[in-house]
């Protein structure tokens, strides 16, 4: 990390196509990010952030840019000061941008999570026509449901090869029952086109600045399905945000936007998120190699990963108003031997 941290200093103090060339730069401390290198530096008063994008960098600083590009001005993102495609010295996409000093939001304040909630609404609630491009998220409930089907299917033909007979069972009827309510849904959908979305909303996301909340990590911006934002952001929180809490930050956020449907659309995803989310945790015990089952790693983890994946069992059935006995043995059972416990 040293090395390529000195290779960043020199382009952000000589490169031609630096805002900072020639000027003396300090770097103050660097992290990892998701598929991202960052540096905080110091170029004379500016305080800023240069982000090395380590995977599709092209794309994800452009929509980032465009996010920081739009939004800065209305106080939701950082100032961008440059993109960079082809920065000297470096083998991937550089972005700097502004600094930004705050903290994270306080999940116990209602008048943050009620300023968080503002600051999604502004963003969707922005004109579709500013933007040049989608966002990688699905953009309505048609897309989404089709983007998780295969894995539902994947799953529903593999359990019963598991022997797994009773959670077999109940993932079929919870694929069945989110399938009916996928098709009874999708009118909500009817002129309800893309909306800007951040691609990302999460509390890790957001920076609250002198009562201000600031989206940072814009690099899956773009037109999106703001329903399916909002309900991955309160699925995404729930350990952090408690029911109350985020029943009282969705109706902050409602009271900012001018559609009868939202919340319906919302509820939707809401009932379909933890499906796909058991979907996920399936196929990953489906994919574990032999190999994989007798590492000592996954000795340490399997206990972990057979509680995680009972509780997301039973939050998807809750979802789908499909009864589950609290503590069934034989689910437990089923569960435990898919870890080899």
């Amino acid at each position: 990390m040293s090395e390529l941290t000195d290779s960043v200093h020199t382009y952000l103090a000589t490169a031609a196509a630096s805002g900072f060339a020639g000027l003396q730069v300090t770097m103050l401390n660097h992290w990892q990010g998701h598929e991202n290198l960052l540096w905080r530096v110091r170029c004379e008063e500016t305080e800023a952030v240069a982000k090395l994008f380590m995977d599709a960098g092209q794309v994800r600083g452009r929509r980032q840019l465009d996010g920081h590009q739009l939004f800065a001005q209305r106080g939701l993102a950082p100032t961008p000061l440059w993109f960079d495609r082809y920065p000297e010295g470096l083998a991937r996409q550089l972005l700097v941008y502004n600094w930004v000093s705050g903290e994270p939001p306080d999940v116990s304040d209602p008048g943050q999570l009620a300023e968080l909630a503002r600051a999604a609404a502004q963003v969707h609630a922005s004109d579709p026509e500013e933007l040049r491009r989608f966002s990688p998220r699905p953009f309505n409930l048609d897309y989404y449901w089709r983007m998780i089907a295969g894995g539902v299917t994947t799953i529903e033909q593999w359990l019963p090869a598991s022997d797994c007979p009773a959670m077999a069972g109940l993932f079929t009827r919870m694929a069945d029952r989110a399938g009916v309510l996928v098709g009874n849904a999708l009118p909500l959908w009817q002129g309800a086109p893309p909306a800007p979305v951040h691609g990302d909303l999460k509390l890790e996301n957001a920076v609250m600045a002198l009562g201000t909340a600031l989206l940072v990590d814009w690099e899956l911006f773009g037109l999106g399905d703001a329903a399916l934002e909002v309900a991955a952001f309160l699925f995404a929180s729930q350990s952090e945000i408690d029911e109350e809490s985020q029943e009282t930050w969705l109706d902050a956020y409602l009271s900012h936007v001018d559609d009868a449907a939202m919340n319906q659309r919302i509820s939707v995803y809401r009932q379909l998120l933890p499906l796909e989310h058991l979907s996920f945790l399936l196929n990953g015990a489906r994919n574990l190699s032999a190999a994989e089952r007798n590492s000592d790693e996954f000795r340490a983890s399997a206990p972990f990963l057979a509680e995680t994946l009972l509780a997301t069992l039973t939050q998807s059935s809750i979802a789908l108003d499909i009864p589950v006995m609290a503590g069934d043995p034989v689910l437990q059972q089923e569960t435990r031997a898919l870890f080899n416990l």
